[in-house]
């Protein structure tokens, strides 16, 4: 290689490796900037939680007893943040004041509080702000608060300190309220809406009773149809399906409620077709994991029995015998038609966090297993003959 082929070598090598560093340097910034940013936007968080403490606990503990005029006289912030989070800080503070009047602070506004005074007297002259001179305000005339508000925020260590005091703008500056407030800068922020304003306790206790499902005690809201199988022969009248709406109480073994048991009572009214009281228990077991869930749909098996007694012209298929020209007469002439019968059923119920669900159900009736008025559901016959149940049910529940 010669001389001039050396010489480009060592040019090209020249120009890239500072080519590399710039990129290496630019790379590096980037990543201090993001971490600058991301450790800006946490700080930001945590100041917002420490007002929202401020703004909280002055709701528990007014500080005056009667609304009364404040001057915001203050907002400092830790060295490096800039100005940017002193205004946020103080739009946050204000508007949690105005959300919540039970602080009994009513924030004013007092350009001369905030402004530099001149004072010129026997002793000398003075320059200093208005809050740092109520003599000299109150000679000026300026209107305004009868407190000045100051909250200072800082930095310490890997913990942020909120101070905030309150002094009553007279000659002596009296302090007339005084707190501490520390946060770790690392915690994530509290997930908490802007009003009403709740501690990280009552947030806890919040989030705990939705788990439990507010309490072992539920009283649930269903509607239901029962259908029943037609006969196979033709010669027995089969029943219409009944509309069912259904009520009571049920009560979970734990508060996971992977064990619920319930009692209900229900009414059904088709005008010149029935009327009928239902009374029903039954037992659901979970399936779907060791304990509901608030993101995912649960799925329960239950069994029950239930006891109907039904009266009007509908009714007359709940016989043990074929229906005949005689007995509808017989029926048309004298008292509508009444049966009391029992049944039992097995079935599977999906919920949504516990506030609604669907369900299906097959019943067996055995007081009316012989009756030709009604038959069985082929599907479940299981090999059979005749299948074991009569009745297939559906419902939509709510629970409150």
């Amino acid at each position: 290689m010669g001389p001039l082929s050396l010489g480009f070598a060592a040019l090209a090598l020249g120009v890239a490796r500072p080519a590399r560093a710039d990129e290496r340097s630019d790379a590096v910034e980037a990543a201090v900037e993001a971490a600058r940013a991301g450790v800006t936007a946490q700080v930001q968080l945590a100041v917002f939680d420490l007002l929202d403490e401020l703004v909280l606990e002055w709701v528990a503990a007014p500080p005056f007893g009667a609304p009364t005029p404040v001057v915001l006289a203050q907002v400092t912030v830790p060295v490096g943040l800039g100005t940017g989070l002193q205004a946020q800080m103080e739009n946050h503070l204000q508007a949690g004041l105005m959300r919540n009047p039970g602080t009994g602070l009513r924030l004013v506004h007092c350009p001369a509080c905030n402004a530099v005074v001149v004072h010129s007297g026997p002793q000398g002259t003075v320059l200093a702000r208005g809050v740092d001179q109520p003599s000299v305000l109150a000679e000026a005339g300026a209107g305004g608060g009868q407190h000045a508000l100051f909250v200072d925020v800082e930095a310490e260590g890997a913990s942020l300190v909120l101070r905030a005091r309150i002094t009553r703008l007279s000659p002596e500056l009296p302090v007339v309220w005084a707190r501490t407030l520390s946060s770790a800068a690392g915690t994530a922020a509290l997930v908490r809406a802007p009003a009403p304003l709740k501690s990280a306790a009552e947030a806890r206790a919040e989030y705990l009773d939705v788990l439990r499902g507010r309490g072992p005690v539920a009283v649930p809201l269903r509607l239901a149809v029962r259908s029943y199988a037609r006969p196979e022969d033709g010669e027995g009248t089969g029943a219409p399906p009944f509309l069912w709406l259904q009520t009571g109480a049920e009560l979970a073994v734990n508060d996971a409620r992977a064990w619920t048991s319930s009692v209900l009572v229900g009414y059904s009214f088709i005008p010149q077709a029935y009327q009928g009281v239902l009374g029903q228990a039954r037992v659901q077991r979970l399936l779907t994991g060791s304990s509901r869930s608030l993101t995912r749909p649960d799925l329960y098996a239950f069994v029950g029995a239930s006891a109907i007694t039904a009266w009007g012209p509908a009714v007359a298929s709940f016989r043990e015998q074929a229906l005949n020209l005689q007995e509808i007469l017989g029926d048309t002439a004298g008292e509508p038609p009444r049966n009391t019968f029992g049944g039992l059923h097995v079935g599977l119920d999906l919920r949504v966090g516990n506030r609604v669900g669907v369900s299906a159900f097959v019943e067996r009736l055995p007081s009316l297993r012989r009756s030709p008025n009604l038959g069985s559901y082929d599907f479940l016959s299981f090999g059979n003959e005749d299948g074991p149940f009569q009745c297939l049910g559906t419902e939509v529940a709510f629970w409150f």
